[in-house]
């Protein structure tokens, strides 16, 4: 799959791939599709691109209006991103795609300690009574 979502509204901005369940879906108002030339642009690097902290900048200072702000599609247009040969922006996703499940193990075994903890904490309650 080769398609990005752009968040266009919130403080935040996001970018993001699909998820399988979501093929299918209509991108609404409040969301970009990107879909980029796989001749020249590898997906899984320009999603680490555009979340990179220099883009989510430059798009965060064109975002308009208040309460909401949001991101013109011409800003997303317009974001300056280094664009490296297709070998080296493989290479790259190739890191960020171990790097995110490398975070994403990470997290599972915090949580997993942290059940454990509870539980012996528990198991040593019920026994002191």
């Amino acid at each position: 799959m080769r398609d990005l979502l752009v968040a266009s509204r919130g403080d935040e901005a996001s970018v993001v791939r699909p998820s399988p369940r979501m093929i299918g879906a209509y991108a609404g108002l409040d969301v970009y599709l990107i879909r980029p030339d796989l001749n020249h642009v590898d997906p899984n690097y320009l999603l680490i691109a555009l979340n990179s902290d220099a883009a989510l900048k430059q798009l965060r200072m064109a975002a308009t209006g208040g309460a909401l702000p949001r991101i013109p599609k011409q800003a997303l247009e317009t974001v300056e991103l280094p664009l490296p040969s297709l070998d080296a922006q493989r290479k790259i996703a190739q890191i960020g795609v171990l790097a995110k499940r490398c975070e994403t193990l990470q997290t599972k075994r915090c949580e997993a300690q942290s059940r454990l903890n509870a539980a012996i904490l528990a198991k040593l309650v019920k026994t002191a009574a």
